[in-house]
């Protein structure tokens, strides 16, 4: 009878939790479709700092407008990589209105993992930065948590150090399947 429980356990595990037939064939299994889309998205950073850390700004608003190429593999499972350039619009109560024109690339499949450079303005000065994320995504869309370095040495803006964020495509134009 011991010997009956792990045979019936290796039985109804696979029966339970195995992908179903249809799914493994779906008719989009090893297709690769290239599609051009509009992102957009809201990302919060709080406690702004500046590079010498001695005061604290207010929290940014900040509103994401980017042009994407979403290029996805695989059929129902499959990955997902989003190159975009577009810009941040960041509200600040301290210190007024930026402007960030970026470039990034997004990879996903269930995880997103991405970076981008930016280049914030208040258009006076233009400060280079870098932010690497992680999260979740698919499919174009992703929740992201961020952090943004800083590429100059000497700098007196305020640096969005911590950043939360969710973007979605909200137009995608005519698929290319290859």
């Amino acid at each position: 009878m011991s010997r009956l429980f792990p045979f019936l356990f290796l039985l109804l595990s696979g029966s339970l939790f195995s992908q179903l037939k249809f799914d493994t064939l779906s008719h989009r299994r090893f297709q690769t479709i290239t599609t051009p889309a509009i992102l957009i998205g809201y990302h919060y950073a709080g406690d702004a700092k500046d590079n010498t850390e001695t005061f604290r700004a207010s929290q940014m608003h900040i509103i994401e407008v980017v042009f994407a190429r979403i290029i996805e593999y695989g059929g129902n499972h499959g990955a997902a990589r989003v190159l975009y350039a577009g810009s941040d619009f960041i509200i600040n109560n301290r210190h007024g209105f930026f402007m960030a024109p970026k470039i990034g690339v997004s990879s996903s499949a269930g995880i997103a993992l991405g970076a981008e450079v930016q280049f914030q303005t208040n258009f006076e000065k233009v400060i280079p930065r870098i932010m690497p994320y992680f999260g979740f995504g698919g499919g174009g869309g992703k929740l992201t948590v961020g952090y943004n370095f800083r590429l100059l040495k000497v700098e007196n803006f305020p640096i969005n150090t911590l950043q939360i964020g969710i973007t979605w495509p909200i137009k995608r134009f005519k698929e290319k399947t290859t």
